[in-house]
């Protein structure tokens, strides 16, 4: 199975994520996640079978506390556009300690740098032109994190919560 770690994100942020989607439709074609698998990943898992061990990591984060975080900017790693987050400690030690719980566990999580963001459209091609696109700060707060399973449905993807943490 191909799991992930992840926060959703509020219905403030949704909407902000979907108006960003909108204007970026009109700028261009690409692959626009559907509203239910916007998400911020927090640890990408793979494929794997320990299936428990993962359940595990997302269970010791119960009870950490909740954590505010303000989504804002919009940026792009080459074809792929997303939705940035405004530099948070918090965030960025319960990301971090995770990546290191899964690694404890025998996950090998990726190492390159975290960079938290929300995919908004991958194979993204502008018509002409692109204008400068905003993302105006949405503030929200952490209360859970979850444990996904990715999976393929009548032939899209569709994510699976397989764990639930409050925080």
């Amino acid at each position: 199975m191909r799991l992930f770690t992840a926060i959703r994100p509020s219905p403030a942020a949704e909407e902000a994520l979907l108006a960003a989607q909108a204007e970026l439709r009109l700028l261009g074609r690409g692959s626009f996640p559907r509203q239910e698998m916007l998400h911020l990943t927090l640890a990408f898992l793979g494929e794997t079978a320990d299936a428990a061990a993962a359940e595990a990591a997302v269970e010791a984060l119960r009870g950490a506390g909740p954590i505010s975080l303000t989504v804002e900017g919009v940026g792009q790693f080459g074809d792929t556009w997303w939705a940035g987050v405004r530099e948070n400690p918090a965030l960025e030690r319960l990301a971090l300690g995770h990546q290191a719980d899964l690694r404890r566990r025998g996950f090998a999580v990726e190492a390159r740098p975290w960079m938290p963001h929300i995919t908004l459209a991958r194979h993204y091609r502008p018509k002409g032109e692109m204008a400068q696109l905003s993302l105006p700060p949405v503030e929200m707060a952490v209360r859970e994190v979850l444990l996904l399973e990715s999976l393929q449905r009548e032939g899209r993807s569709v994510y699976e919560v397989r764990r639930a943490a409050a925080l």
